[in-house]
């Protein structure tokens, strides 16, 4: 009798520590049977903005999973009916009590619970985590100033362009932009002016473009543009030519009327260059070109050259 009672004893114990291990545990912890809850720990409530585990209780699990991903909760599931292996970590989005979205890293391991398969999972919320990313994604990317495209992504964008320009045998148009006067404006009126500038020359030239092209910003006062699939070398001059429009036009900032010009340099795929590195550093030098003969012009690198 003292054996069995001390096996009872420490099976006691045990069931206590793995209790309060649940309650305590910062994840959330459910058992499911059948796509229906019949547990959940404290923090699993708090993650999905409950008040009381009875308002989980019996309910589909999937009036909490965002319908982007029932198909792969469900194919989660029909695994390990089938072959009774833990799932491991993967990223969904649950969908919580009081209508909030959230992401969250969940992982689930099956048993049999009064006869029946059982499924057992724990998730934590991950919404801070994943901003905190696609911040960071976008600070590696993007002008935090603009919010155009930095150098890095221009590489990338211009490298693809080129790649489906070799295999597609049609021309890719890159324009070099360097502001006229913009030291002028910052000298005048502060940097918080200037600032403001770029952000609304960067609006117009997005503005100036087609959808398939791309602007970025390159640094201070300069930029490029990608345009991606023109016919003929002459479409980049209409370009060229809407953009010198758009920034002659006067920008009306922090009650200042301020008036700027734009240089532009052009370079042809494949006439100018085959790579990345020999395009811009073609356009950028007729771009200089034209800076050197007054403002608001736009110059092509091979009619430079010729």
């Amino acid at each position: 009798m003292n054996e069995k009672k001390r096996i009872f004893e420490a099976v006691r114990e045990s069931e206590e520590r793995y209790r309060r291990l649940v309650e305590l545990s910062p994840d959330g912890i459910i058992i499911t049977s059948e796509f229906k809850f019949l547990f959940m720990n404290p923090s699993g409530i708090r993650i999905l903005a409950g008040d009381c585990a009875e308002e989980f209780l019996g309910k589909s699990v999937f009036n909490f999973i965002h319908s982007d991903h029932h198909q792969v909760i469900l194919e989660r599931f029909r695994k390990m009916e089938d072959k009774g292996e833990s799932v491991p970590w993967m990223e969904v989005r649950f969908v919580c009590m009081d209508g909030r979205e959230i992401d969250v890293e969940i992982a689930s391991t099956p048993f049999t619970l009064n006869g029946k398969l059982a499924v057992q999972s724990i998730f934590r919320d991950i919404t801070e985590r994943k901003l905190a990313e696609q911040h960071l994604e976008f600070l590696a990317n993007f002008d935090p100033l603009t919010g155009l495209p930095n150098r890095r992504l221009f590489f990338d964008r211009i490298g693809q362009s080129l790649l489906n320009a070799k295999r597609q045998e049609h021309l890719v148009g890159l324009l070099y932009l360097d502001l006229d006067r913009f030291k002028e404006v910052n000298d005048s009126f502060g940097h918080a002016v200037g600032d403001l500038l770029l952000k609304e020359v960067s609006e117009r030239l997005a503005q100036a473009l087609r959808l398939s092209d791309s602007v970025a910003r390159m640094g201070g006062d300069e930029f490029t543009v990608i345009l991606t699939k023109i016919v003929d070398p002459e479409d980049a001059a209409i370009v060229a030519q809407r953009i010198v429009g758009s920034l002659t036009k006067p920008f009306l900032l922090e009650g200042h009327s301020i008036s700027i010009g734009v240089s532009i340099g052009i370079g042809i795929y494949p006439i100018d260059g085959e790579d990345p590195d020999t395009l811009l550093k073609k356009s950028d030098t007729a771009m200089y070109r034209a800076k050197g003969e007054g403002s608001n012009l736009f110059r092509y690198y091979h009619r430079c050259t010729a």
